[in-house]
């Protein structure tokens, strides 16, 4: 071979080797399906996943498995009811007060708890509705007034507000409840 065709040789293959590092650079920095990674998940803070739950949490979970061991429990149902209503869960704590309303028609409790959740939510005319269901099962002053509230500044009636206030008044009790009471009574 002559000294001739041996450069044009080495240039040959000096060339390819050129291209093929060449082309090798340039599918590496391509966004080939072989070579992608998935993205990376997002940065924990270095005590997130060893945090406890919150206490609410923590209260909610342990009365859920009471409620396990007595599914009838109404007293528990008001609670995670309550529990859940604090944490801002208002379609479980709607679900539970109805639970708890079938498991015990009697109790006048869930639809007194009812009423204040559906005030809370803006929903005066269900609110009141609830509210009557719970006197319907026992006459109570803390009820009355809630729904003489309810009446007077939210569904204005006056009359049947002034009415709340007034049977309250007669069974009240409660030093505090009393005063407030008297104060509408007043207006």
């Amino acid at each position: 071979m002559t000294d001739r065709a041996r450069r044009l040789t080495l240039a040959a293959v000096a060339l390819g080797l050129a291209a093929l590092f060449a082309c090798s650079l340039a599918y590496r920095m391509e966004d080939h399906p072989l070579v992608r990674q998935a993205a990376a998940p997002a940065p924990q803070s270095r005590n997130e996943a060893s945090m406890p739950p919150a206490p609410q949490e923590t209260a909610l979970m342990g009365l859920m498995q009471k409620m396990q061991q007595d599914p009838h429990n109404v007293d528990l149902m008001l609670e995670i009811a309550q529990l859940l209503a604090a944490q801002g869960n208002m379609d479980g704590a709607k679900r539970m007060l109805e639970r708890a309303a079938l498991t015990a028609p009697s109790d006048p409790r869930p639809p007194y708890l009812s009423g204040i959740q559906l005030a809370q939510a803006g929903q005066w005319e269900d609110a009141a509705q609830a509210l009557e269901r719970s006197l319907a099962l026992r006459d109570d002053a803390r009820t009355r007034y809630s729904l003489g509230v309810i009446l007077r500044y939210h569904l204005r009636q006056e009359e049947q507000a002034r009415e709340q206030f007034e049977r309250a008044a007669d069974i009240c009790t409660d030093s505090a409840l009393a005063a407030m009471i008297e104060t509408e009574r007043k207006k």
